[in-house]
């Protein structure tokens, strides 16, 4: 399906998980059908730009104007054509401590693409969205500049100015589980069906039936 521009098309709500799994029954998942993501502590944005054109939006359909003006982070250049593209992620926004240390904020973390060069993804699988990300923006897990160096076990960064990707794994749950929660940033883990195919997000409950979290038990969330 043709995406020709966010003013004709529109708004589309990014895919939601609604199913919850305690972190003890990870296990069972652990079977070749799904895909594991970190699970980020920080806000789900929808991002659809050509280029040139921006807007940037909550999960809840509301503009986010400060950061479709945003100077530190490269929303235009995930467009990699002049056509429209559309992606979905977490804004790091609550100020959590990550992987090395210091405070995560001010950044944008890529999980999902629903839009590529003008084509709504609809029908396709969750491996062929994935393997259309990684093309676009290759893994790589250390970033050096001037004034810093940059080492992550579980995050991706894209070259793009504040932005990242969340690394996608295939086994070993409960481990991967065990490992990230140690890490504020990380709320837990996404499960999400690798031969999944995207439905329309014509409303705010979509694509939840191929995707499962297991999150991380605080004073605020239960399982």
């Amino acid at each position: 399906m043709e995406y020709e521009s966010f003013k004709k098309n529109g708004y589309i709500w990014p895919p939601r998980p609604e199913v919850k799994c305690p972190a003890v029954d990870l296990e069972k998942y652990d079977n070749g059908e799904f895909i594991g993501q970190p699970k980020l502590n920080g806000m789900a944005i929808v991002v659809f730009t050509n280029g040139v054109e921006l807007e940037v939006y909550n999960r809840h359909k509301e503009r986010m104007a400060l950061l479709s003006n945003s100077k530190d982070i490269d929303f235009r250049g995930l467009a990699t054509t002049g056509n429209w593209f559309v992606f979905a992620g977490e804004y790091l926004n609550k100020g959590q401590v990550g992987e090395t240390g210091a405070i995560e904020r001010n950044k944008f973390v890529l999980w999902e693409i629903l839009v590529y060069n003008g084509r709504y993804l609809v029908g396709s699988t969750l491996g062929e969205r994935l393997d259309l990300l990684e093309t676009m923006f290759p893994c790589e897990r250390t970033r050096i500049t001037p004034d810093t160096m940059e080492i992550y076990d579980h995050l991706c960064w894209t070259k793009l100015d504040g932005i990242y990707k969340v690394p996608s794994y295939l086994g070993n749950f409960t481990e991967l589980y065990n490992q990230i929660v140690k890490t504020p940033l990380y709320e837990g883990l996404l499960l999400k069906k690798k031969d999944s195919k995207l439905g329309y997000g014509t409303q705010e409950r979509n694509n939840c039936d191929w995707q499962i979290k297991a999150r991380r038990e605080t004073k605020n969330y239960r399982f």
